[in-house]
């Protein structure tokens, strides 16, 4: 079977399960945080006293940058059910939104108040993966005056190794990318795939890795790690574990027009279009890649004009109307290549 014959098949058997059942945490898996948010919304209304409507709440106010009202969900949910491991843990991170906007004196109280969270549902699930890894980065970037600890961090990231191998070595990236050792991030990342090859982040985090993006701009690495023939390799095995996910279609357009492969692009972005209609942010990325490599400009032009005439409010993660507004007003598309 054909790879492009495969994905269909799998996305019109992944949107026919979603059809059937489009719980909240479910599109939040999955990034459908507009659709989560209408879900989360009518659940809550209808039980406004019930811990779980007001953690879904909390998380899709995360996502939509709401630090206030992620705040008072999160701490709603913790009132209303004390042992709720998840519930801490979104407190925790509700938390760390405040610290933004806090003073250095009350960002360190804040941090302690997110430390205490992250403890208080390890305390209750201590194997629970996204407590491990919340409590690792957690660690890993908080100053030592609030209780971070870069030993520690390493140490939480090699227990997730034991519990979720692929999210382990993930966290073990982390950790190398925040201590420097730019080095290491490809036998990492390839050690979550091996570890367990049907784990879409990990597919999706290895695939982006061959993109050749600097991880920071001291990551001098990042040119040595380029290859696009990887990259959509490891983009089509994400999309056949799951086609209902974004990042994969993201890289793979990258990919494709990188090879300049622009009828397959052309392909790929039409089943994404259609796979989930509410996020052509493939589009941008593909448009983006080709004005960078000052290929097909006119199609790249037509590329963003789709995205901006079809997308009323962009998904969590795509990217900002206002933004690519302003720059095909002020610096054009129609650009001749260098």
């Amino acid at each position: 079977m054909k790879p492009i014959v495969a994905v269909c098949l799998a996305i019109a058997f992944a949107l026919a399960a979603l059809a059937a059942d489009p719980d909240a945490e479910s599109l939040m898996r999955n990034g459908h945080w507009k659709r989560a948010r209408e879900v989360a919304e009518a659940l809550y209304h209808a039980h406004p006293n019930d811990a779980y409507a007001a953690w879904l709440l909390a998380r899709v106010r995360r996502a939509f940058g709401d630090a206030a009202g992620e705040m008072q969900y999160a701490a709603m949910a913790v009132h209303l059910d004390p042992k709720g491991s998840a519930y801490h843990r979104e407190l925790g991170l509700a938390y760390l939104q405040q610290v933004e906007h806090s003073s250095m004196l009350k960002a360190i109280g804040t941090m302690r108040n997110c430390r205490a969270e992250l403890d208080a549902a390890l305390a209750i699930a201590p194997r629970d993966p996204d407590n491990l890894f919340e409590k690792m980065d957690f660690l890993l970037q908080a100053p030592g005056l609030a209780g971070g600890d870069k030993k520690k961090a390493l140490a939480a990231a090699n227990e997730l190794v034991q519990v979720d191998p692929a999210r382990g070595y993930l966290a073990l990236a982390r950790v190398a990318w925040k201590q420097r050792e730019f080095g290491r991030l490809e036998e990492l990342h390839r050690k979550a795939v091996e570890a367990n090859p049907h784990s879409y982040d990990a597919l999706v985090a290895l695939a982006g890795l061959y993109l050749g993006r600097p991880v920071v701009p001291e990551d001098s690495n990042s040119r040595s790690r380029t290859n696009f023939k990887l990259a959509e390799q490891h983009a089509r095995a994400a999309l056949e574990v799951n086609p209902d996910r974004i990042e994969a279609y993201r890289i793979l357009a990258v990919s494709l027009v990188s090879q300049r492969r622009f009828e397959e692009t052309e392909k790929l972005l039409a089943l994404s279009g259609r796979a989930i209609p509410d996020d052509l942010s493939p589009y941008v990325w593909a448009a983006r890649t080709m004005r960078r490599d000052g290929v097909e400009l006119a199609r790249a032009e037509t590329y963003l004009q789709k995205y901006l005439a079809q997308t009323r409010e962009p998904e969590v993660g795509a990217p900002s109307l206002n933004d690519y507004r302003l720059k095909a007003g002020r610096l054009g598309w129609r650009l001749k290549a260098a």
